[in-house]
């Protein structure tokens, strides 16, 4: 039968490379980009991002968002002043397109819909007598 002497060894130094990747990753370096940091490039603890937003909301007296609506809000903001969805999947962080298209295709065949009727407005208009030749 083995012993579990090496086994346990093994993770116990493997246990201990990860800690420390990841002590040496929270202090920060300049390898890094912490979209939230603190001054000294360490990352923020994770909720410090949500208890600011959710106290900036509730200062301002504004109806109660989750934090990730943000994103959300984002990409639909950019579908409906038209950005094409292959910038604001790029800028979503998305792998394909095809990810974009799931979560945000309803918005964006909404959109479609507004710039046809649009479109069809610019040749219902009639032409006032001075622009007729």
């Amino acid at each position: 039968m083995c012993s579990p002497q090496p086994f346990f060894y093994f993770h116990c130094n493997r246990f201990r490379s990860l800690h420390n990747l990841f002590y040496r990753l929270w202090q920060g370096d300049d390898n890094h980009f912490f979209v939230f940091a603190n001054p000294d490039g360490r990352p923020f603890h994770q909720e410090s991002p949500y208890q600011w937003f959710r106290n900036f909301i509730f200062k301002h007296e504004l109806p109660y968002m989750r934090f990730h609506g943000l994103r959300h809000t984002c990409a639909t903001l950019l579908i409906n002043h038209g950005v094409h969805a292959k910038v604001i999947s790029s800028r979503l962080g998305h792998g394909n397109i095809a990810t974009t298209m799931n979560i945000y295709g309803h918005r964006l065949r909404t959109a479609d819909q507004e710039a046809a009727l649009k479109f069809e407005h610019l040749f219902q208009s009639k032409p006032s007598n001075d622009q007729r030749h």
